[in-house]
């Protein structure tokens, strides 16, 4: 009875043991799936990007062409110096859709890096006055994952650059805040009135943060929000904003 019962639960632990063994290789090979798509976007708007300085040329179009075909939602791309994060941006008409699909429109829990809908972009041009990218923090360390090193203030001095890559235009932000909040905090506030409701906008965040660079806003500068989600409590949000410096 008992070399039956060995049996039996040697049977339920190596099945446990397969079928563990099935789940981590399926989520390797999804964090594997979303890096390729990712970076074969990336490599195309790479085209665009680097012959910006020239005249539209034929190749150019046809890239713009490839691009659109994979996905007319695409904007551009986000990328930060010594960090992962390197990828295409979208925007659609809500801020649900991209949260779980990928860059081609199908079922992902990665998502896309997408841009806020409420931010009204002229045709490959930024406009507004603060530009809301949303991402994951996945367990692999991709997506928005690497805004946790932006916690460290000692990495925020020698890595304060942010690359906004709007195929024929490109845009630095400097990073001059970086603050962990609820969910609900008005952090995702995209048009401000006056002067004095961004600064009393920016005293809250001051307020809040892990790192605050005091410079000069106002109403006629950009701001570039980058949100992933955070957990050190349940809907916590970790927050990286940076000012427009430079465009070209």
């Amino acid at each position: 009875m008992c070399s039956i019962a060995r049996k039996v639960l040697f049977s339920i632990c190596l099945i446990i043991f397969i079928f563990s063994g099935i789940g981590l290789i399926y989520m390797k090979y999804q964090s594997y799936n979303n890096k390729s798509l990712n970076k074969n976007v990336l490599n195309k708007i790479s085209q665009v990007v680097e012959e910006q300085t020239r005249d539209i040329n034929e190749n150019d179009t046809n890239i713009m062409e490839m691009l659109l075909d994979i996905n007319s939602d695409i904007k551009g791309v986000i990328k930060i110096d010594n960090t992962k994060i390197n990828y295409p941006v979208v925007q659609c008409e809500n801020n649900k859709f991209y949260i779980n699909h990928d860059i081609k429109k199908e079922k992902s829990k990665y998502g896309t890096i997408f841009i806020d809908y409420r931010n009204e972009l002229e045709p490959n041009r930024l406009q507004g006055q603060n530009i809301i990218l949303y991402g994951h923090n996945m367990k692999d360390e991709s997506m928005f994952s690497d805004l946790k090193v932006f916690r460290n203030k000692e990495f925020n001095y020698d890595n304060s650059i942010i690359y906004l890559d709007m195929f024929y235009k490109r845009y630095r932000f400097e990073i001059f805040s970086v603050f962990l909040v609820n969910e609900d905090f008005n952090y995702r506030k995209t048009y401000f009135e006056d002067d004095q409701e961004l600064n009393y906008y920016l005293k809250g965040i001051e307020d809040s943060s892990l790192y605050f660079k005091d410079i000069e806003l106002n109403c006629k500068d950009t701001i570039l929000t980058l949100s992933t989600c955070e957990y050190d409590w349940e809907n916590a949000r970790l927050v990286v904003q940076g000012k427009l410096i430079e465009e070209y």
